[in-house]
C-alpha cells in the first residue's frame, strides 16, 4: 500500500516496497492538478467494467453491523439495484492516547488501513505511519 505523509514542508509519497518521492508543496499542488485532469482515465482504469459517465455516479455503502442484519431482506426490497459484498473483518477501537509507538510501527509494517476519528483539523490529519 502506498502511503502519503507531510514532512517539514514536503510531501512524501512512500510505496509498498519503501521507495520515497519527497515533493515540494508546489509540486504536490501540480501533482493534485495534474491527477484531477486525469480522473476519468483513472477512475475507468480502476474500474474496467464501469460504463462511460458512471465514474462520476455518486455511490452509498451501507455497512449493517450484525444487530442490523434483520433489515437486510426490506433494505434490498427497497434498492433492488444494491449489490451485497459480505466482508469479514475485525475492528479495534482504542483511545489514541492508549496507542503505542510499537503499534505505529506494526500499522505500517503490515500496511494495516486505520482511521483516526473524529478528524483532526490539522494539516496532517490524513498522514498514515
Amino acid at each position: 500500500m502506498t502511503t502519503f505523509d507531510f514532512m517539514e514542508q514536503s510531501i512524501w509519497i512512500v510505496d509498498k516496497e519503501g521507495h520515497r518521492v519527497a515533493l515540494s508543496p508546489q509540486e504536490a499542488l501540480d501533482l493534485l492538478q495534474w491527477l484531477s485532469d486525469k480522473r476519468a482515465t483513472l477512475l475507468s482504469a480502476s474500474h474496467p467494467g464501469a460504463k462511460p459517465g458512471q465514474e462520476r455516479e455518486q455511490r452509498l455503502e451501507i455497512r449493517l453491523r450484525q444487530e442490523h442484519l434483520d433489515h437486510l431482506d426490506e433494505l434490498k426490497a427497497a434498492i433492488p439495484q444494491a449489490r451485497e459484498s459480505v466482508l469479514t473483518f475485525k475492528v479495534l477501537d482504542v483511545p489514541i492516547d492508549l496507542v503505542t509507538e510499537r503499534a505505529l510501527q506494526l500499522l505500517k509494517a503490515f500496511q494495516v488501513e486505520y482511521q483516526i476519528h473524529p478528524l483532526l483539523e490539522e494539516h496532517d490529519a490524513f498522514a498514515q505511519g
